[in-house]
């Protein structure tokens, strides 16, 4: 989920991915919290996610998919947009053995990512180099929360650390594009073309013919 926590965005992206073919599931990374969550809803206040914590939101999520008759669990994908943008990055260092990818949209890089400044963050240029599986990254080009000069970055930093990745960058895009509950950031072409990048990369990792 975003920074909003989670909220009928959310629920719209685990209905895309079932209706893409995928089993989804979505920990709500802030259940410790015990403050009003309305403020956080309406941006108005925000709550930083805790690296260890949400390694243990995850693997309990997995814990539960892997009782339902229908999981391949032996298939798993970690997908984090906005503020859990680096969530994806914590979790596969963290557990290299139970991620075949991971998917992070327009999120994960922003300057406090790299300035490791939260407490209990480890700084994402500490993560990049200690990845395992494929990297998916999204973003869009007029997004003044993530600037190009850090997808860039980013970029190159995959590049050094030998990571299997796949950037995308789309033209004239705000943050947030996906969101289909704000008419003000939604960009339709781009969250479609965003959509299919994302099934055919889990798709294409999961069947093993990714080559990218």
């Amino acid at each position: 989920h975003e920074r909003y926590g989670p909220v009928e965005h959310c629920f719209n992206v685990l209905e895309r991915f079932a209706k893409s073919g995928f089993v989804a599931a979505m920990p709500d990374l802030f259940h410790r919290y015990t403050g009003d969550r309305g403020p956080i809803e309406r941006s108005e206040d925000r709550v930083d996610t805790v690296d260890v914590e949400s390694v243990a939101d995850i693997d309990a999520t997995l814990a539960h998919l892997r009782v339902l008759s229908y999981v391949d669990s032996t298939r798993v994908g970690v997908s984090g947009f906005c503020l859990t943008g680096r969530t994806p990055l914590v979790y596969a260092v963290a557990r290299p053995d139970e991620v075949a990818a991971i998917a992070i949209t327009h999120g994960g890089i922003y300057p406090r990512d790299y300035h490791g400044d939260k407490p209990g963050q480890e700084p994402v240029a500490g993560l990049i180099p200690r990845l395992s599986c494929p990297v998916l990254g999204m973003f869009g080009e007029t997004d003044r929360s993530v600037p190009m000069e850090n997808i860039s970055r980013f970029r190159r930093e995959l590049e050094r650390s030998g990571a299997d990745y796949w950037i995308k960058v789309f033209a004239d895009t705000p943050h947030g594009w996906m969101n289909t509950t704000n008419s003000a950031i939604f960009r339709e072409p781009q969250s479609e073309t965003a959509w299919q990048t994302l099934a055919e990369f889990y798709s294409s990792v999961f069947a093993g013919d990714w080559n990218k």
